[in-house]
């Protein structure tokens, strides 16, 4: 039975409460040069008892939180204006929702991963590599995961400005409508700033690995590195480029839709269809589907349209056509 209601329209179902309005939240793919070619995305695992994809390996990110809508950081931000914030997101929210995202972005980045895009009276990109430095911003790092400091303090106390200029917006999804945590989420491409080193935070976060889109795939199939959902299907893009500045070219003027991939259980397995594949809208208005035939395993280069959980792990699949 399909797990995701259509017989009522989206915003009526909120409306009624049927089903959880999704928070706004950001997410940053870090990228790193690869010797002696291609490059490295920085992913955490998630702690085990995290509510919403525990235990899995994701990019650094979380919610849009009241302080980055106050417009007490605003000046202190450099690279791109409200109106080119609004323009990229392509969404009809008030200016200053759409500005949010990437100080999010920076922020979760901060806490998340302890790497800052901030610059320095020079223009540059700060460097935290001194030991003096290091212990400093580290303790603004906790300050920031406990609750007891904004980035705003951090920015004004440290004279900077928040590169926003360094975040490529890259994607746009949405978690299906049968989860009862659900997020509206940004993503961002951001190169490795020199003179920065990106580490866990032992909280939201267990562990932490550098790796090739490819790798990772592979390591998702095996067991090794758990994917959510999202990671999968954006290393699957990542993995055809060769190099970052390919990659941020690719990005540059990108048509970004929202995804709305559908949760749905056919024939005791559990599937993730993704508006691409073949079925989607069969899904999406036949709730007495109980059979679905020609899907293959996919793998680099394909473009996988659906997932289905085996063993713990979202598997990719391809849904191939078919003469029904």
């Amino acid at each position: 039975m399909v797990m995701v209601l259509f017989d009522m329209k989206v915003p009526d179902m909120l409306e009624k409460g049927m089903i959880a309005i999704p928070k706004r939240a950001t997410t940053v793919i870090l990228l790193k040069e690869q010797c002696p070619r291609g490059f490295e995305v920085f992913l955490l695992k998630r702690n085990e008892k995290s509510a919403f994809m525990g235990g899995s390996f994701v990019y650094p990110g979380g919610g849009v939180d009241k302080n980055d809508r106050n417009s007490e950081i605003f000046p202190y931000c450099r690279g791109i204006s409200f109106d080119e914030a609004s323009k990229i997101l392509g969404v009809s929210i008030p200016r200053e929702e759409g500005f949010a995202y990437w100080i999010a972005g920076i922020r979760e980045l901060f806490e998340e991963a302890g790497i800052l895009f901030a610059y320095n009276s020079n223009g540059e990109i700060i460097s935290i590599d001194s030991p003096g430095v290091r212990h400093r911003f580290q303790h603004y790092r906790d300050l920031l995961l406990k609750g007891q400091a904004t980035l705003i303090n951090i920015v004004r106390e440290e004279r900077l400005m928040l590169a926003l200029d360094q975040l490529h917006h890259y994607a746009h999804w949405i978690t299906p409508v049968a989860r009862a945590i659900r997020f509206d989420t940004h993503f961002f491409l951001a190169r490795y700033p020199a003179g920065q080193e990106a580490a866990f935070d032992y909280r939201e976060a267990t562990d932490s690995v550098w790796i090739a889109p490819e790798k990772a795939l592979e390591k998702n199939v095996d067991g090794t590195v758990i994917l959510s959902p999202p990671t999968l299907k954006t290393l699957e893009e990542l993995s055809q480029f060769q190099t970052i500045d390919e990659l941020l070219a690719s990005s540059q003027g990108r048509d970004v839709s929202a995804i709305l991939p559908i949760l749905t259980d056919v024939s005791g397995e559990t599937l993730i269809i993704f508006p691409w594949d073949e079925e989607y809208e069969k899904f999406k208005t036949d709730e007495a589907i109980r059979h679905t035939n020609y899907v293959r395993p996919s793998a680099c280069p394909d473009k996988t349209t659906r997932l289905i959980l085996k063993k713990g792990r979202w598997l990719p699949y391809i849904k191939t056509v078919s003469n029904e």
